[in-house]
């Protein structure tokens, strides 16, 4: 075999091993579309983890300061553990169910005069 035959099985084997596909220029759209609807749906994902997460941060670690700060200079050590329980039992309680959003918000609002409500931007 010469050296033009070896080259010619080589480009024969290396095309056997390339897959080539003919696609319409719909169905190539609608693939790159799937392709972008799946990366999507994980960011959004992943930023919804991210919110909550932050979320339960906050919720846990602002009122704190204000207690240790402002309520329980002196007594704080003590009475944190037993507080922060406390409120991830009420957290807990919401997520099954057993409490209601609204009256937790008209609670918020009769008794820390602080109203929530929901906009559209």
């Amino acid at each position: 075999m010469n050296r033009a035959e070896r080259r010619r099985q080589e480009r024969a084997a290396q095309k056997a091993k390339t897959a080539t596909y003919n696609l319409t220029k719909e169905q190539l759209d609608n693939a790159v579309k799937e392709g972008i609807k799946e990366k999507l749906a994980e960011v959004k994902e992943q930023a919804t983890q991210d919110a909550i997460n932050t979320a339960m941060v906050l919720l846990l670690t602002l009122p704190l300061e204000v207690l240790m700060d402002h309520y329980w200079q002196k007594s704080y050590a003590k009475r944190i553990p037993k507080f922060t329980e406390q409120v991830l039992e009420y957290y807990e309680r919401w997520q099954n169910g057993e409490l209601d959003m609204d009256k937790l918000k008209e609670d918020l609002w009769e008794y820390g005069g602080v109203r929530l409500e929901e906009r559209e931007d």
